[in-house]
């Protein structure tokens, strides 16, 4: 694994996909997409960009994961800290 001073944003999405493909094969969850061309229509029918998204069979629940790789302290519209 690289350093975490090489680590990027767009490694850090594939780490979390990655984590969420190999966990979850054993909860019924399946990664449905993740990166820049993963896009969800809220209920208001504005698209949405996500860095995640997974869908879990067994519950029928969606989630969107959004990562946030800061090396500073960022306020709540940018993120949770």
């Amino acid at each position: 694994m690289k350093d975490l001073e090489e680590l990027n944003w767009k490694t850090y999405e594939s780490i979390t996909k990655y984590i969420y493909e190999t966990l979850g094969r054993e909860s019924n969850i399946k990664v449905l997409g993740h990166g820049n061309n993963c896009r969800v229509q809220g209920r208001s029918t504005v698209e949405h960009q996500i860095d995640v998204l997974t869908f879990n069979s067994e519950t029928q629940v969606y989630t969107a994961i959004e990562c946030k790789y800061w090396n500073k302290k960022i306020n709540k519209d940018i993120g949770i800290i």
